[in-house]
């Protein structure tokens, strides 16, 4: 199994756990190597874990290459975050320091937990089933913590911030601390260049009308789209994104409706409300300890990545998409 960060592969283990994916079941896209850098490649299956669930939420807000667009840009973040991991790991091993081994094996604990495993015998199974090793997971952890330290050091700075700071800054952005609107939602796609796409079109909206909580029995066996294992679930997504497509026929919140057939581009698609989320608008008192955080974040931010842009310019690195 190649190389890959720790959250990317902590993401595909939970994905695992979940569906019964394994990298050496997908059959539906080619490894590739997407970019090097001094001379060690970053492939495309060192990104999927991490870059899955913003993926499979594309499908809800965008269409035709637009959408391609999109999921390019979405992988190509997680090359870009690759390649700063490998850089910080390199500028480790010239001056290395012990890591404590207590959380590591803590990180581990919680990794199993999250699986829902409950003993090292079963959780090293389940490693195993997905593709890797207790020793490969607790490697991925350690390069973790490295990074996370190596960048920390850097970013440990005074952050005087003053309550008039604060203020200001929540006046100034007031528009950001509104949540807006959300609604989870499943999706069923059929192929459109299925010969059988119309008989399959009437039958699944008979059904889905007699029964919408087979939704996700449907969505296994028949949808071409996302992660249709675990019934199609595209996540939370804010309502003033939705593609035209979908917020034209959603003409209710209400969870356990279901929508469709909706004619796509990508093909003939069902869509089901799980859960709906109103409008919120932020009080400056409950948040102004999240506004003093975030600009001290900011802060840090442009020092971590004048960090970053010291180690990229004295290295060679190629993109190859």
């Amino acid at each position: 199994m190649m190389k890959r960060g720790a959250f990317g592969l902590f993401l595909a283990l939970i994905f695992a756990a979940a569906t019964g994916f394994s990298e050496e079941k997908e059959q539906m896209q080619v490894n590739s190597i997407l970019a090097s850098v001094n001379g060690e490649p970053v492939s495309l299956v060192d990104i999927l874990g991490s870059t899955r669930s913003s993926e499979f939420q594309a499908y809800a807000i965008y269409s035709g290459k637009r959408l391609e667009e999109e999921i390019r840009k979405i992988r190509m973040k997680a090359v870009d975050d690759q390649i700063d991991r490998i850089l910080v790991l390199e500028a480790y091993r010239e001056n290395p320091f012990d890591l404590p081994q207590r959380n590591i094996e803590e990180e581990l604990d919680n990794i199993a937990e999250r699986m829902g495993v409950r003993s090292r015998s079963e959780f090293t199974r389940k490693l195993r089933e997905s593709g890797t090793t207790i020793e490969e997971l607790r490697r991925e952890i350690e390069e973790s913590m490295i990074v996370q330290i190596m960048i920390y050091d850097r970013v440990r700075v005074e952050s005087n911030v003053t309550p008039r700071e604060v203020y200001e800054y929540f006046q100034a952005h007031r528009e950001e601390f509104v949540s807006p609107e959300k609604i989870e939602l499943a999706m069923i796609m059929l192929d459109p260049k299925d010969p059988d796409l119309e008989r399959k079109t009437k039958e699944i909206s008979e059904q889905l009308a007699a029964s919408p909580e087979s939704f996700p029995e449907l969505a296994k066996a028949h949808s071409v789209g996302p992660d249709p294992q675990s019934g199609g679930n595209l996540g939370e997504i804010e309502c003033r994104r939705l593609r035209t497509e979908f917020a034209a026929a959603i003409d209710s919140f209400d969870a356990g409706r279901v929508y469709g057939p909706i004619r796509t581009p990508e093909g003939v698609v069902f869509l089901r409300i799980l859960s709906h989320t109103p409008e919120k608008k932020g009080n400056f008192r409950e948040l102004s300890a999240e506004i003093r955080e975030r600009i001290e974040t900011s802060r840090h931010d442009e020092i971590r990545q004048a960090y970053l842009n010291r180690l990229r310019a004295k290295a060679i690195i190629r993109y190859f998409f």
